[in-house]
């Protein structure tokens, strides 16, 4: 058991945070400094319409890939980066809540970040979004050939 004095001047030391497990006190100090040392960045998704999911956070650093937006693109799927078009971001890391932002734009911890692909055209379909066109169909209301009326 220490005294007062021996914790004071554990405290002041470099790279040293006291804790005592029996009273479970300095866990969350210890916990803060470990996420601080580790450089660790820690970013929450939001999907479209929904509240942000702050159950299971994304974790970047420095030293595996960095803590940009492409790098949230890669650890969620391979793919992502490549359909990104922009992403809303909140948190320290931006000016205004929510941000677009770009694949450079560097994540700061606890920030949420909304991901949007872009609208692939594909190869039936000429720009309309979701609408498709048929080919048998008319371009315009004015040209459909009308049904004859019923018979009674």
């Amino acid at each position: 058991m220490c005294t007062v004095e021996e914790v004071d001047e554990i405290a002041r030391r470099d790279h040293s945070v006291p804790v005592s497990a029996s009273v479970r006190l300095g866990l969350d100090a210890l916990l803060a400094r470990m996420w601080d040392e580790m450089a660790l960045c820690r970013v929450y998704t939001k999907k479209v319409g929904h509240k942000p999911d702050f159950g299971d956070p994304v974790v970047l650093t420095a030293a595996r890939g960095g803590t940009s937006v492409e790098a949230l693109c890669r650890q969620l799927h391979n793919s992502l980066a490549r359909e990104f078009a922009y992403a809303l971001v909140w948190g320290r890391s931006v000016k205004h809540a929510p941000q677009r932002v770009g694949l450079s734009h560097g994540l700061a911890d606890e920030d949420v970040a909304q991901i949007v692909k872009k609208k692939v055209v594909g190869a039936g379909e000429d720009g309309r979004g979701r609408f498709k066109t048929t080919a048998s169909g008319p371009d315009r209301i004015a040209d459909r050939v009308k049904k004859a009326p019923l018979k009674s």
